[in-house]
């Protein structure tokens, strides 16, 4: 395949044979990779334009009055076609106007081969956040000045065809070899792209020597050089883990003079090295007060506003205490954004900047690590794979020669890709530890020793709250840390505390333990078992006879549980407007007393779980563990044996403490999938309170712990979060607290509009309320131009909103996008949001935070109602009962507090940075009219605060942003 034709259509619709036709041609020849000639003609349709397509094209009725018809234009599109590749993004749609056009004026269909660059960009580049177009333009800085345009369209997918060629054929021959093996996941014609290659890389790879003898492919020298051939895998080139660092030699340092050469704006430390440092009041407060908290042996919280530079200041310090003292330094956030900017931005700056050197490793949860393994096992067997599941493995494949950490969440899967990972992820119990071939190239250790080696070691919050949970933790001993994003640490730590499982894990479990298929490890224990001791051949097939009649029962014990519990759930269950499924709070002890069935049925499941992981054991004791001489095949099938017997066990805790005990200190309820036609249930359990674990595991045990986050306060006092996280219980002169402004001239950059005449949910029903929100939202999203993103607490109210809104402005140049509608991926809506023109993003729950989307993208945020939590929600309430129950007030102790937090992080997506100006609407008038509104105000930085009639202050937008 050296030559080809990249071809893009604009078209009337999607189906071109209900009448939809082609209204623009764009077509690009590639050959030996250069481009040679392009083509683009406008096609006059047989109907007019839809509006919807002129306003996603720009292409009008006028534009394809005089143009030539499809007959006339066919002929030039068929000299291009001729003998060439056909190539489209998304080829399937471009096709399927192709050949009805082709059949439509009499020719014959186009039976070339065909290349879909979307499908390759998925192989080839696993690290992708989105394959659309605009967004692989974006990030290959490809010039596409007018997305959905055919010329503009296809020139840019010939540049991304150029691109991606250039990838494949630098990928290794082995690489090359083990996507062919993943053919099944290619619809079009890859698999003949991937052959002609192997016959290239073959022909160069296994040149003759002077003494005649070929020469392998491992020992190429392009080969050799980027990639670590081992084992039918090609792997990016990385130092073995195995190798320790030597000793760093140790540095002496006062604080302040060090401190001062380094914000010195004219020496030669941070000012240096960062192109755009400013000196910063708020910065310099915070490293001070953090070191000072690490000498005085204090736990210290800060909360810094947005711009305040908190990385920095608490990194600064961190480092420099590490160092000085040889003792390691955690970093604990909560999102991979923050991670990524910790590990990518800042510690390169430090390391930069720092007159002494610093060890920096990022660590994760175990399960976050591919295991080399696993996934060599899972080339090799390819039996029952779908295509979703090749695909996964094409892109684990191709990620092998770029990751130098393994980590899952470089990784863009699919939901199949996702489930795919839970069988190849690292994990305890299937480990072979230092008797794995894979064992000096482990992920995992390899992530361990960094860290051990490390001075600051960036972690998340599970990870964190795991560490301390446990004995031997994979942390090292640590005294200092600092947790940054840390009003998310409470959720982390009662989500830790407490217990979940789903029915779709009890299922996969239970599709593990099946010894039908070919390549079932059970089965295939049991056959490597009879080869290394053919003498109890009898007894191995008894036992796995015996498994599969135990996995058969326990099948149709959780199928029937499964019914049991959905039909109780669905009939009894309530939307809490929070997911997209119905909860219901549960008492363990009712099911003994009222739903005897239901109590069965778990009881049964337990039963069977201890059944056939009693069989799995006797299976294994055939074999005595002192035998050394096994061989590898069976020692990895004993271990992932062992595994799922530990698998079993911890699937049997969880199932007999969410179902069976009964603790008053803990939260039960379960979750109800009812939007999709399979059956799902989640159950939950959740300690009521965690301030004195988290008191007598972290805060106590440690010399000092920093906490720092845009959001700690509540009308500017810390004491909700101190109490929440169990700081209230300790002596008083062990915590400091610090309230950092942020820079941002709020008064100036930002207005916030309060409309008095919206209708009350309460008083006036939500259906008004709704009407009000989706007619203000356009008329925001007009005077916006777009750029707007609106805050929800309800899926069900988004939806509305969103149909509203969409039928409003049908036919204006807005995209909406509906988290939960158009996708259910935050950080794919994101991208889209930023990457478009004119666009509205609709977000519900984990919108209000975390996303960061600085500049003039984003200048107007809705709030359409204050962010309380549903009074039903099971947590809450059971929160609620309690402090009634403590003669407290639920609603001022725990409902506003965390309102007002939510508030706060809502409406700190608008301005990040100084640049930055934007509006704020809240359309809840309790804001206003509650004694307790004012209370949400009062937590902001000093914006401009208006309120009156709608009319009036929807004229304050436009000229605003302006």
């Amino acid at each position: 395949m050296k030559q080809f034709i990249v071809v893009d259509f604009e078209t009337t619709g999607n189906q071109p044979r209900r009448g939809d036709s082609i209204i623009q041609i764009g077509a690009v020849v590639v050959e030996n990779g250069q481009i040679i000639e392009s083509y683009s003609t406008f096609v006059k349709p047989d109907k007019p334009i839809p509006p919807f397509i002129t306003q996603l094209t720009g292409i009008t009725d006028e534009m394809v009055s005089d143009a030539p018809s499809i007959e006339e234009v066919l002929p030039d599109l068929l000299r291009l076609l001729d003998g060439r590749t056909f190539v489209a993004h998304n080829a399937a749609f471009d096709l399927n106007f192709l050949q009805e056009a082709l059949l439509s004026q009499g020719y014959y269909p186009f039976d070339g081969p065909i290349l879909d660059t979307v499908e390759l960009a998925r192989v080839l580049l696993p690290m992708q956040s989105g394959y659309r177009l605009v967004e692989l333009a974006s990030d290959f800085d490809i010039q596409h000045e007018n997305p959905h345009q055919a010329d503009s369209d296809a020139i840019a997918t010939a540049h991304l065809l150029l691109r991606l060629l250039d990838i494949l054929y630098k990928l290794p021959l082995i690489t090359i070899q083990g996507l062919q093996m993943m053919i099944s996941s290619f619809r079009f014609d890859v698999a003949t792209l991937l052959r002609e290659i192997e016959m290239e890389k073959l022909m160069h790879s296994f040149p003759v020597d002077e003494a005649g003898s070929f020469i392998t492919a491992s020992s190429a020298p392009e080969e050799t050089s980027n990639y670590d051939i081992y084992r039918n895998l090609g792997l990016k080139r990385r130092k073995k883990w195995t190798e320790k660092q030597s000793e760093q030699p140790p540095i002496h340092f006062s604080f302040e003079p060090f401190f001062e050469r380094m914000v010195a704006l004219d020496g030669d430390g941070l000012a240096l090295h960062h192109e755009h440092y400013e000196k910063r009041e708020s910065q310099e407060a915070m490293m001070h007060a953090v070191y000072q908290a690490f000498t005085d042996q204090k736990h210290l919280l800060v909360e810094a506003g947005t711009g305040t530079g908190k990385s920095l200041g608490y990194l600064l310090p961190g480092i420099l205490w590490a160092r000085m003292h040889k003792q390691q330094v955690i970093v604990s956030t909560h999102t991979i954004h923050l991670q990524d900017q910790l590990f990518g931005k800042d510690i390169p700056l430090l390391q930069k900047a720092l007159p002494f050197p610093f060890r920096a490793a990022q660590l994760k949860g175990r399960g976050n690590y591919l295991c080399l393994r696993k996934f060599e096992q899972s080339i090799e067997s390819q039996e029952g794979a779908t295509q979703d599941i090749q695909l996964a493995k094409a892109q684990i494949l191709t990620w092998l020669t770029e990751t130098t950490t393994g980590d899952v969440e470089e990784l863009s899967l699919s939901p199949s890709g996702q489930s795919f990972w839970q069988s190849v992820r690292s994990d305890t119990a299937s480990c072979l530890n230092r008797e794995c071939p894979w064992f000096s190239r482990c992920f995992y250790f390899q992530a361990k020793q960094q860290a051990k080696e490390a001075d600051v070691i960036i972690v998340n919050h599970a990870l964190l709250i795991g560490d301390i949970d446990k004995e031997n933790g994979v942390l090292p001993s640590f005294e200092v840390a600092i947790i940054d994003e840390a009003h998310q640490l409470d959720e982390v730590a009662s989500q830790h505390f407490g217990t979940q499982l789903s029915s779709v894990e009890l299922f996969q479990l239970v599709e593990q333990l099946g010894t039908e298929g070919e390549k079932q490890m059970l089965l295939l224990l049991a056959n490597e078992l009879k080869m290394w001791q053919p003498a109890e051949k009898a007894r191995i097939e008894q036992h796995l006879q015996q498994i599969r009649i135990e996995q058969q029962m326990l099948k149709e014990a959780v199928t029937n549980w499964l019914q049991l519990f959905y039909h109780w759930g669905s009939e009894r269950g309530m939307d809490t407007g929070e997911s997209q499924r119905a909860t219901l709070r549960y008492k363990t002890e009712d099911f003994k007393k009222k739903y005897k069935k239901l109590a069965k049925s778990s009881d049964l499941i337990l039963q069977k779980l201890g059944n056939v992981a009693k069989e799995i054991e006797q299976l294994l004791r055939i074999l005595p563990s002192s035998n050394g001489e096994a061989p590898y095949s069976l020692q990895r099938l004993q271990t992932d044996a062992a595994g799922l017997v530990e698998e079993i066990s911890q699937v049997a805790v969880k199932l007999h403490f969410l179902l069976v005990e009964e603790q008053d200190e803990y939260v039960s309820w379960m979750e109800i999938e009812t939007r999709t036609s399979r059956k799902q249930l989640f159950f939950f359990k959740t300690p009521l309170d965690i301030a004195d674990t988290l008191r007598t595991t972290l805060l106590e045990p440690k010399r000092s712990i920093i906490m720092t986050s845009a959001t700690l306060t509540v009308k500017n006092r810390f004491t909700y979060f101190m109490e929440r996280m169990g700081f209230a219980n300790l002596p008083e002169e062990r915590v400091e607290t610090l309230s950092l402004p942020s820079p941002f001239d709020y008064a100036l950059q930002g207005l916030i509009l309060i409309p008095s005449d919206f209708p009350s949910v309460n008083k006036e029903g939500e259906q008004r309320f709704v009407e009000a929100v989706i007619a203000g939202c356009v008329d925001a999203v007009r005077a916006s131009e777009g750029r707007t993103m609106i805050l929800f607490t309800s899926y069900s109210m988004l939806r509305t909103v969103y149909e509203g809104m969409k039928s409003l402005l049908e036919g204006e140049e807005f995209e909406l996008l509906g988290h939960g509608v158009d996708s259910s991926n935050r950080s794919k809506l994101v991208r889209r949001f930023q990457t478009g023109t004119k666009t509205v993003l609709l977000g519900t729950n984990s919108f209000w935070e975390g996303v960061d989307i600085p500049g003039n993208v984003l200048s107007c945020l809705i709030i359409v109602r204050l962010p309380f939590q549903p009074p039903n929600q099971p947590l809450l309430e059971g929160r609620s009962e309690r402090l009634k129950a403590e003669k407290k007030n639920p609603f001022m102790t725990l409902s506003l507090p965390h309102a007002v937090i939510r508030f706060k992080q809502g409406v700190g997506r608008l301005i990040r940075q100084q640049t930055d100006s934007g509006v704020v609407i809240v359309f809840d008038t309790r804001i206003i009219e509650s004694k307790y509104g004012r209370m949400f105000l009062q937590s902001l930085p000093p914006y401009q605060v208006e309120t009156g009639p709608w009319t009036t202050l929807r004229e304050r937008i436009a000229p605003f942003l302006q």
